[in-house]
């Protein structure tokens, strides 16, 4: 029986937590599906740890082998991408017709896909969608480290809602 708030999940799977946006839902199942090897971090990451808010983007990393490059962009092309990438420090911002994906290069406090891949788990939600997602305490060293107020706002309930002593 699932608890309020929460769907899929049959067969012993986790399930997806209703905070999770259907189109946060529908890249990672697009990624998935192409089998991109990444890493969740930020408020989806928080959010398949049991964080309850919600997030208005999905945050990856990425392995940078060349073969999951070409799975990278061949997911994009399915995601229908609007318009041009935007180029930061830390990743590359990708609009879609599902909304924005983030991919970051290098976080504040954790650093790369390999340093996030080291504590992470592979979680199963049902329905095909299995996904590594980050530690909890790297997700929340990840938003201390960054210093910025959308972070600090939401830090305290991530950390409560994660069982998180950081």
């Amino acid at each position: 029986m699932q608890a309020d708030g929460e769907r899929g999940g049959a067969d012993g799977a986790r399930p997806i937590p209703e905070s999770l946006a259907a189109d946060q839902e529908a890249l990672l199942r697009i990624l998935v599906k192409h089998g991109v090897e990444l890493v969740v971090l930020g408020g989806v990451g928080a959010q398949l740890r049991g964080w309850r808010s919600a997030t208005t983007d999905l945050d990856i990393a990425l392995s940078r082998t060349d073969e999951n490059t070409d799975r990278f962009n061949r997911a994009l092309m399915e995601m229908g991408l609007l318009g041009e990438p935007q180029y930061g420090q830390f990743g590359t911002s990708f609009e879609t017709r599902h909304g924005r994906l983030e991919v970051v290069r290098k976080a504040d406090g954790i650093g790369a896909y390999e340093d996030w891949l080291r504590n992470a788990t592979e979680e199963d939600f049902g329905e095909g969608l299995v996904i590594v997602v980050a530690a909890g305490d790297d997700i929340l060293a990840s938003k201390r480290a960054a210093g910025r107020a959308k972070d600090e706002a939401v830090l305290e309930q991530m950390r409560e809602d994660l069982g998180a002593s950081g």
